[in-house]
């Protein structure tokens, strides 16, 4: 199955100005009614997600299907182990719920219309900025897509920052001074040295590790600081150079693949 980022790369950019947002809304409307769908909205405000809701600025995130539940490929970079830890697994195990549902028709409207899907999703994005000043946005809350060359001028919209999890490698990456990308280690061997590579350049990477709720993660991994990235998603105002240590949530903690490390400092 091709990578939805590379299918989305090749017949774009896509501007959020690039088509009017009446006829964008309208595109909209007619995907969602012709799937049962009623939810409008493309992002989550920042009550509708646990973690997204510890941050002090307001964070949106765009939830679109993990791994290819929609049918799209949306994850490509993801490895057996995160893909089992997942945290959002159940849409794609076959129990597609109304939440599941929603991501999967969001998925497959920014697959079939990425025009308007962009258009809709920066005018959101502007909504947002207007209600509270200034806001964080998570583009790819359980997928793994390229925005920096799918919609680079979304991360020109004034009052909004952005940043992500990935798990592709930095030669893979594109670099905006307001997209501030976060590596994902998984258990491939390759994967150290990718986050080290991000590390060395000032850059962040995030590590899972078989550490309970409450209880202290290792102070350090590979010689690099580690922070608590359960306390906050706001990855932009980590500071450069660190690890931000994770706890191994549901599945996680059944991993056997070698993506949840050791809890102890390295």
């Amino acid at each position: 199955m091709k990578g939805l980022t590379f299918d989305l790369e090749a017949r774009g950019p896509f501007d959020p100005d690039g088509m009017p947002l009446g006829d964008a809304r309208k595109v909209w409307k007619a995907f969602r009614a012709d799937r049962g769908f009623g939810t409008a909205d493309l992002l989550g405000d920042p009550d509708s997600n646990l973690k997204l809701g510890k941050d002090a600025v307001p964070t949106y995130g765009l939830s679109l299907s993990p791994a290819d539940a929609s049918g799209f490929e949306s994850c490509v970079w993801r490895t057996p182990g995160c893909t089992a830890a997942c945290v959002l697994s159940t849409s794609f195990r076959g129990k597609l719920d109304s939440v599941a549902t929603a991501r999967a028709v969001k998925t497959q409207f920014l697959a079939e219309d990425p025009a308007a899907f962009v258009a809709i999703l920066g005018a959101e994005i502007r909504r947002a900025v207007a209600k509270h000043g200034n806001i964080l946005i998570r583009l790819n809350v359980a997928s793994d897509l390229r925005w920096e060359y799918i919609a680079p001028s979304l991360f020109d919209i004034p009052g909004a920052s952005f940043y992500d999890y990935t798990k592709a490698p930095r030669k893979h990456r594109g670099m905006h001074p307001n997209y501030r990308l976060t590596f994902s280690v998984s258990e491939r061997d390759r994967s150290v040295s990718e986050a080290l590579t991000y590390l060395q350049s000032g850059g962040t990477a995030a590590v899972v590790f078989d550490i309970r709720k409450g209880s202290a993660l290792p102070e350090t991994w590979n010689g690099f600081a580690v922070i608590d990235g359960d306390v906050t998603d706001a990855r932009v105002f980590d500071p450069d150079g660190v690890v931000v240590g994770l706890r191994s949530k549901a599945d996680g903690r059944r991993d056997t693949t070698g993506f949840v490390k050791p809890g102890v400092a390295s």
